[in-house]
C-alpha cells in the first residue's frame, strides 16, 4: 500500500469527557488512514478489494463498496463502524465524488458520536467500545427503539449527555434522551464481536412475528423495507414462504439489520420516482434481493414516473423497484418484458447455430427490453423462453481467457465490453423478478465469465456452461 501523508495529531479523549467518566473513544494515530481503519472496522479484511489510498472516492466506488458490505456479516463488534460507512457512502451517493482529505474530515465527525446496537447497549463509533445499556430492544412505532434511543440513528455527546444527531452528525435542538454514565460492569469490558448482530434483532422480532410468511399479505407487519424487498424478488420469496418460522425470522432480522447500516432505515414509503430523487445524475441507488438472498445495491436509471419503495428522501435515497405486479403467485410477466425485434449485425455461422440452439428462435431477431433499439434506449439480449432472459457465448471464446483471467491484450477490450453489456442486461431488469441467463459453449470460458462478472460486481446473472450440439 503505497505510503499516506502525515496528518495533524488528533484529539486522543474522542468523547470529550474525562476519562473517569466515560470510556474514552481514542483516534487513530496521526499517521493512520481514518477511512481505512473504518472499512477494517466495518468488516472489510485485507483480501477485499478497496479504492485506492489516497484517491477520491466516486458514487460509482460508494456503491460497490456497499454491495460488497452487504455481503459481510453483522456482528455486534462491527455494528457501529459498519452504521458510520454506511452514512459516509450515502453521502457520496448523494453528492459526488469526495477528496481523501474531505473524506477524512467526514470520518473525523463521528469522534463523538455512539449508536444504539441490536442488543440494547450504546457503543461508540470510533473504536467500538460499549458504554452502557440503553434497554431491550423492540420494533415499536415502526422503528426497532431501546427507550428514547432508536435502532439506525446517531447519538453526539458531549461527555456529559446523548443528544439525537442531524444528517451532519451535530446535535440536534431538543430534549436530551439520557446521561453519559460509566457503567460499571462494562467499563473494562472489550467486545469480542463473535455474536451476530442478527441474532438479537431477531429475538426482537420474535414478540409479534406472525408465522407462517406465505404470502405476500402476510408480510403487512413486517418493516416496509423488509417487505418491500421481499415482494420484489418472487424467486427469492417462493424459497422463504417454505421455511421454517426459525429461518422466516432470522431472514427477516438479516434484511432489516443490512436495511439499517445500508439506507440508515428499515421502514419504507411508497412514491413515484420524480426527477427530485433521481438528482443530478439522473440515476438512484436501487436495492435489490437476487433468487439466492443476496442483497446488492448499484446506481441505475431508472424512469421517471416508476413506482418505488424509498427508503429515506432526496438525491441519494436508496429505493426498491416495485415489480408490475406482486401478486402472491409471483413469476415472471407470460408476455416477458419486452418485444421482439431485428437486429443488424453479422455473425459467423457457428455462432448462428449455437443462439438459435439456446433460444429457440431465429438469430435474425434479438429480444429487446426497454425499446427496440439501442437509439431508443432498449437493450438486447439474445432471447427470451420460459421466463428467462437468456444470452449465448457460442465456441470461440475460451481463447480469450488464460485459465480464470483474460489474456492482456482482451483484458481493456473484449472482457470490459462483456462486464458492461452484462451490467447493461441486469440493471434494466433489476427489481423486475426476471432471472437473465448467459449460456456458454466452453465450459473454461464460463468458469472465467462467471468469475469476471463476480469480480465486478455484478449480480442477477446465472452464467451456466452448455455444450454446442
Amino acid at each position: 500500500m503505497p505510503r499516506l501523508h502525515r496528518r495533524k495529531a488528533i484529539r486522543q479523549e474522542g468523547t470529550g469527557a474525562s476519562p473517569g467518566r466515560v470510556a474514552v473513544a481514542a483516534s487513530p494515530a496521526p499517521q493512520e488512514d481514518v477511512w481505512e481503519k473504518l472499512l477494517t472496522d466495518a468488516g472489510l479484511e485485507e483480501g477485499d478489494e478497496r479504492p485506492l489510498p489516497g484517491g477520491r472516492l466516486t458514487p460509482t466506488q460508494a456503491a460497490r463498496l456497499l454491495t460488497l458490505l452487504l455481503r459481510k456479516p453483522v456482528t455486534l463488534g462491527t455494528f457501529p463502524a459498519r452504521m458510520a460507512v454506511g452514512h459516509l457512502l450515502r453521502e457520496v451517493l448523494a453528492e459526488g465524488a469526495v477528496a481523501r482529505d474531505e473524506l477524512w474530515r467526514r470520518v473525523e465527525r463521528f469522534s463523538r458520536v455512539a449508536v444504539l446496537r441490536p442488543d440494547g447497549y450504546l457503543a461508540w463509533v470510533w473504536n467500538g467500545r460499549t458504554q452502557q445499556k440503553a434497554g431491550a430492544v423492540e420494533w415499536k412505532d415502526g422503528a426497532f427503539r431501546a427507550g428514547p434511543f432508536e435502532l439506525g440513528r446517531f447519538y453526539v455527546s458531549n461527555g456529559f449527555v446523548f443528544q439525537l444527531a442531524d444528517e451532519q452528525l451535530a446535535p440536534v435542538n431538543g430534549p436530551v434522551f439520557v446521561e453519559v454514565y460509566n457503567d460499571a460492569d462494562l467499563i473494562g469490558r472489550t467486545l469480542d464481536g463473535a455474536e451476530a448482530a442478527v441474532v438479537k434483532l431477531a429475538l426482537s422480532l420474535g414478540k409479534f412475528f406472525t408465522y407462517p410468511l406465505d404470502s405476500v399479505a402476510a408480510l403487512k407487519d413486517l418493516p416496509a423495507g423488509v417487505a418491500a424487498l421481499l415482494a420484489s424478488s418472487p424467486e427469492y420469496f417462493e424459497r422463504f414462504r417454505f421455511m421454517s418460522r426459525g429461518e422466516q425470522m432470522r431472514t427477516v432480522a438479516e434484511l432489516a439489520a443490512n436495511l439499517l447500516l445500508t439506507t440508515g432505515s428499515a421502514t419504507s414509503a411508497t412514491r413515484t420516482v420524480t426527477g427530485a430523487l433521481t438528482g443530478a445524475e439522473a440515476t438512484v441507488p436501487v436495492l435489490s434481493l437476487s433468487a439466492q438472498g443476496a442483497l446488492a445495491i448499484e446506481r441505475v436509471a431508472v424512469p421517471v414516473g416508476r413506482v418505488a419503495s424509498v427508503l429515506g428522501g432526496g438525491p441519494g435515497a436508496a429505493i426498491i423497484l416495485q415489480r408490475v405486479s406482486t401478486a402472491a403467485q409471483g413469476g415472471a410477466p407470460s408476455q416477458g418484458p419486452g418485444q421482439w425485434g431485428p437486429v443488424k449485425e453479422s455473425m459467423k455461422p457457428r455462432a448462428r447455430r449455437y443462439q438459435e440452439q439456446i433460444t429457440g428462435h431465429t438469430a435474425d431477431e434479438a429480444y429487446w427490453v426497454g425499446g427496440t433499439s439501442t437509439q431508443t434506449g432498449g437493450v438486447k439480449f439474445d432471447g427470451f423462453k420460459d421466463g428467462v432472459l437468456l444470452e449465448a457465448k457460442g465456441p470461440g471464446y475460451a481463447k480469450f481467457f488464460e485459465g480464470l483471467e483474460p489474456k492482456e491484450w482482451f483484458k481493456n477490450s473484449g472482457a470490459r465490453d462483456l462486464a458492461e453489456q452484462a451490467r447493461r442486461q441486469s440493471d434494466v431488469v433489476r427489481g423486475m423478478g426476471i432471472p437473465i441467463e448467459w449460456h456458454v459453449a466452453e465450459a473454461g470460458a464460463a468458469r472465467a465469465i462467471e468469475q469476471l462478472l463476480e469480480s465486478e460486481l455484478i449480480l442477477g446473472i446465472n452464467v451456466i456452461p452448455t455444450p454446442a450440439r
